[in-house]
């Protein structure tokens, strides 16, 4: 009896350790991080968000576990991604590019989400902002790219302006750029683009359009596939500008815009307030100020554009 008994104790405090193992929270950090699509220039806020909660002390496999996903630019996975670190009960969700800040604001309660590369929950027309959202946005400063422009093109009368509109930043950033153009005088021809494969037929529909310049605002879509649009631009000798300056490296003429590495890497220290408790530090959200102006002089051949001495001064980057 007294072997039984001990087996039956040996069992039950086993189970009871089991049970115990898979139900109490592990005392590591866990934090869900979801991205849009794979995406170099995604990923530089990405490296200088991870590098801004490494110099705090936080690292990935000692004492947090980052959760790294993507929708692979499939915007019905994003939901499906955040809901499975809701039911994962990680301490914090990060999320990058519009699209995931705006479904995690409308879907995640009790978790603090922090956002980078987006614009604000108010510039995308959300009615209320999450008291759990934080982050670091883009104010889209359209009133100086469009002087840039008029500067490298001073008879600018039209520009092609193509954009996703089932995308929250897309629509909104080409509706502001659009309204400084037209503000101004000049013509904006917008065309639809629904995913990478319609690109390349956008950008020809646009230069039959006898337009001066070609623009991209702040679009995933047209991003992920701007070698394509960039190309067209290449051979209609037609300028192709950015509001994303590190987009010129895959062939834009002209970026300008906010700095990715800062924009990351303040994300991050927001991430860190979080993970430390103290996330009153400073307002939950906050513009990213840092602005940079990235000159692709090869392109800038190739398109037509001869860049004014004045912006090659300026510029932050010149790729030769």
């Amino acid at each position: 009896m007294k072997k039984i008994s001990a087996i039956a104790v040996l069992g039950f405090f086993a189970a009871f350790l089991s049970i115990t193992s898979c139900t109490q929270k592990s005392d590591t950090l866990v934090i869900g991080y979801i991205q849009i699509t794979p995406d170099p220039v995604l990923d530089i806020a990405k490296a200088s968000l991870f590098q801004a909660l490494k110099d705090s002390g936080f690292v990935d496999g000692r004492n947090i576990t980052i959760l790294d996903k993507n929708a692979q630019g499939d915007l019905s996975m994003i939901p499906m991604i955040l809901q499975s670190f809701v039911s994962q009960q990680v301490d914090v969700i990060v999320t990058n590019s519009t699209p995931c800040m705006v479904a995690a604001a409308q879907m995640v309660k009790d978790i603090p989400v922090v956002f980078t590369v987006a614009f604000s929950p108010e510039q995308v027309g959300l009615k209320k902002v999450p008291a759990n959202l934080y982050g670091v946005y883009d104010p889209l400063k359209a009133g100086p790219f469009v002087d840039i422009l008029q500067k490298c093109i001073p008879g600018l009368k039209k520009i092609g302006l193509p954009f996703n509109n089932s995308e929250p930043n897309a629509t909104y950033s080409a509706k502001v750029i659009g309204d400084e153009f037209n503000k101004r005088g000049i013509e904006v021809i917008n065309t639809s683009v629904n995913s990478s494969n319609d690109i390349l037929m956008a950008g020809q529909y646009l230069t039959q359009n006898n337009i001066d310049a070609m623009v991209v605002a702040a679009d995933n879509t047209l991003y992920l596939g701007l070698n394509a649009l960039a190309s067209v631009a290449d051979k209609a000798g037609i300028p192709l500008f950015v509001a994303d300056p590190m987009q010129t490296y895959k062939g834009a003429a002209l970026g300008y815009g906010v700095n990715y590495d800062k924009w990351g890497y303040m994300s991050g220290l927001k991430v860190v307030d979080i993970l430390k408790k103290r996330p009153g530090n400073s307002p939950n959200i906050i513009p990213v100020e840092d602005i940079s102006l990235i000159i692709n002089k090869k392109a800038a051949i190739k398109q037509g554009l001869t860049i004014p001495e004045e912006l090659l001064t300026a510029a932050n980057k010149i790729i030769e």
